[in-house]
């Protein structure tokens, strides 16, 4: 009975059932090996698509950075560049400016050499004194000799910086936007009216005026005998104060200066006691004579 129930439940034999487990235990092994293998491939695909992109976006980022500190260094070479040449060009103008004051002030010591000679030599001749005197008085009114008493004095200054607007009126003087600016022109006519006044010598910022003066302008800046003057304008006018003063105000140049204040310009006249002006760097001696056909005619003329 025993064996019946035995055949009947365990069919197989032992050595049967452990070659059965053994096939089962391989086509295990063998499936997670499958999937593992699957797996990598799957992970061999992705992996890289990632890293290409963060190479890439590395690169990108390189690729910036050396574009942004390349234009870095050329700027500030550029800006180190640009500020040693204005610094020799200030230097420039510093020493070219002392050297043209060195050379103003040898002149005028020249000048008073020439002078003192001059003087000298008319005391030789039998007209001296009045030859002296004519001398001084033609230097004076030529401007080659510095002369000095009282007078009186006008101060105009460009107006305070505003900020621009864009419905700016426009400067009847110059036909630009109103910028409150003292113009060339505008110094000519306060210069004539002093002049007009009964100025026997007169200066503009230092610069004697003489009859071949000239006041000019090159882009914004106001030249006086091709020397540009910075603001504020002096005009130094050596003659009688209350004569001169109740002339000028009372005149066109008063109502002129009013206009003008009414663009923002200060002004400004007072008297002076003492005003010293420097004799004109810009005169040089002229001789007139005549031609030799020119004195050839007037023979001929005369003779008939």
């Amino acid at each position: 009975m025993q064996l019946l129930r035995s055949l009947v439940e365990d069919s197989l034999d032992e050595g049967y059932a452990r070659a059965s487990a053994r096939r089962k235990a391989a086509a295990a092994l063998r499936a997670e090996s499958s999937a593992a293998a699957r797996g990598a491939v799957v992970t061999g695909r992705r992996g890289p698509g990632v890293t290409m992109g963060m190479v890439l976006t590395a690169c990108g980022l390189v690729a910036v950075g050396l574009l942004l500190s390349t234009a870095f260094g050329q700027t500030r070479l550029s800006a180190r560049s640009a500020a040693g040449e204005r610094a020799s060009l200030v230097s420039e103008v510093a020493k070219r400016d002392a050297a043209n004051q060195r050379l103003q002030t040898r002149l005028v010591g020249l000048r008073s050499e020439v002078a003192a000679a001059q003087r000298r030599a008319l005391q030789l001749t039998g007209a001296g004194s009045a030859l002296s005197t004519r001398l001084v008085a033609l230097e004076s009114v030529s401007g080659t000799s510095p002369v000095v008493g009282p007078g009186m004095k006008v101060r105009v200054d460009d107006a305070p910086a505003q900020p621009s607007s864009g419905g700016a009126d426009v400067d009847p003087r110059t036909g630009q936007a109103q910028q409150g600016r003292v113009t060339d022109r505008d110094l000519q006519t306060i210069v004539n009216e002093v002049w007009a006044a009964g100025a026997e010598a007169v200066s503009v910022n230092g610069e004697r005026l003489t009859a071949l003066s000239a006041i000019r302008s090159a882009g914004d800046a106001v030249l006086v005998d091709f020397r540009p003057l910075n603001p504020p304008y002096v005009i130094e006018a050596i003659g009688d104060p209350a004569t001169m003063r109740t002339s000028f105000v009372g005149g066109f140049g008063g109502s002129y200066l009013q206009v003008l204040k009414g663009y923002g310009i200060a002004e400004s006249v007072t008297d002076a006691r003492r005003i010293t002006l420097s004799a004109s760097a810009g005169v040089a001696l002229r001789y007139a004579q005549p031609t030799a056909r020119r004195a050839t005619t007037d023979e001929g003329s005369s003779g008939r």
